[in-house]
């Protein structure tokens, strides 16, 4: 049986600024494993407003892409904004970042 800090380091989005770009990897230390039978289906981009959470992107996987997403930070205004992962075994994973 898989810990559960072991299914942290798998399904955590983890959040990082390089240059002109934010880059998002499904997984801290460990990249997610995208097979047919175990893979991230969908990793959603929310912005915080005052009253509630708004999707501003959502990506779909497949089992031969990587865990992994870039893109322009242009195309984000400042703020606090959520990413969430969805594993089809392990359900919905989340972090926060701000910009």
């Amino acid at each position: 049986m898989i810990s559960l800090t072991e299914q942290w380091k798998k399904h955590q989005p983890s959040v990082q600024i390089e240059g002109d770009n934010i880059v998002i990897t499904i997984g801290r230390d460990i990249e997610h494993p995208m097979q047919e039978v175990h893979l991230i289906e969908t990793v959603d981009l929310l912005s915080y407003t005052k009253a509630w959470l708004l999707r501003v992107k959502t990506f779909e996987f497949k089992a031969e892409d990587e865990p992994k997403i870039t893109f322009p930070i242009d195309d984000l205004k400042s703020g606090t904004y959520k990413v969430q992962s969805r594993c089809n075994l392990h359900g919905t994973w989340d972090d926060d970042f701000v910009i």
